[in-house]
């Protein structure tokens, strides 16, 4: 099989459209569809059926999807140990990661892994938890970072970063000189939320559920930081990890409030990979990096929240 076919062929089922996959892969869009052909003819089925507005798998389609995702991810794993035995750290380390990290603990792992090993290309994906998973499920991702691991079959946890979930609220609102408050009292105030696929809401739904208390957001976003805004510009409550509001603690612009919540103390951030998958020495050594740094960011984040919540004047 041509394993150029093949990627091509993974790119168009991704994008659902040869046009869009021409565009990302820098590749004429005769050249993959002629491709495409070649992997039909080769195969003896319909791959692809071809539309006005793009493609949609056909059965066998969806099963060389599924079979090709292995077979690209084992490719780049071949790669990447030649390249280990000329004692070249070289290769792609794909990485899936929710959004809480990517401000401070995510963008500095990679600024330190980049000066050790800079040929190592490295993609990131910024998704919700859910997507996450899903993204190293189907052999997307080599490496993924979710908050609230949900255990799923298919997925391995290295190592946990402890991540707590906080409220926070401007500086000008009410609850900020930390009076204390239960769940159900809190989602009085008007409050921000992400969407249903982030873990942040299906937590506070569980605990809300238990509390019998009512779960109305004045916003919804799929962008924490975003939310972040909206919160400090509306006098709203947002739910969050320190880890996503750091910069914010630091600067006095969000405060945390003096939540009683026991369902929000015991939450992680997990790395995570796919079971049953060889991971590659450039990813290998790029899990080492990160989890290297999480004693450093925990203690961080203490001293932010520890600072915020000294401030405090009840």
């Amino acid at each position: 099989m041509n394993f150029n076919a093949l990627r091509y062929f993974l790119e168009v089922a991704k994008c659902q459209s040869i046009r869009r996959a021409s565009e990302r892969l820098h590749v004429a869009a005769s050249a993959i569809s002629r491709q495409i052909s070649a992997l039909e003819h080769e195969l003896d089925c319909t791959l692809l059926e071809r539309r006005s507005d793009g493609v949609t798998l056909t059965a066998a389609g969806e099963r060389l999807r599924i079979h090709g995702q292995k077979i690209d991810a084992q490719v780049l794993l071949v790669r990447s140990d030649i390249d280990e035995l000329r004692n070249m750290h070289r290769g792609t380390i794909r990485i899936a990661t929710v959004e809480g990290i990517t401000e401070n603990f995510l963008p500095d792992v990679l600024t330190n892994y980049a000066q050790m090993f800079p040929d190592v290309r490295i993609e990131v994906a910024i998704m919700s938890r859910d997507e996450t998973v899903d993204s190293l499920d189907r052999y997307e991702s080599d490496i993924g970072f979710v908050y609230d691991h949900a255990h799923h079959d298919a997925i391995e946890i290295i190592a946990d970063y402890r991540q707590p979930l906080h409220a926070f609220v401007p500086s000008r609102h009410p609850l900020a000189c930390g009076t204390p408050v239960s769940l159900k009292e809190l989602l009085n105030y008007d409050h921000v939320l992400p969407d249903g696929r982030f873990g942040i809401s299906q937590l506070l739904m569980r605990a809300a559920k238990r509390e019998k208390a009512r779960v109305a957001p004045r916003m919804v976003s799929n962008q924490l930081n975003f939310l972040r805004k909206l919160a400090h510009m509306n006098n709203c409550v947002v739910f969050m990890p320190v880890q996503a509001a750091y910069s914010e603690l630091l600067s006095d612009e969000l405060v945390p409030v003096n939540l009683d919540c026991k369902a929000f103390a015991n939450r992680n951030l997990s790395v995570a990979y796919r079971k049953r998958r060889t991971l590659s020495p450039a990813t290998l050594s790029f899990s080492d990096c990160a989890q290297e740094q999480f004693r450093k960011w925990q203690q961080l984040d203490q001293a932010a929240l520890d600072r915020a919540q000294s401030a405090w004047t009840v």
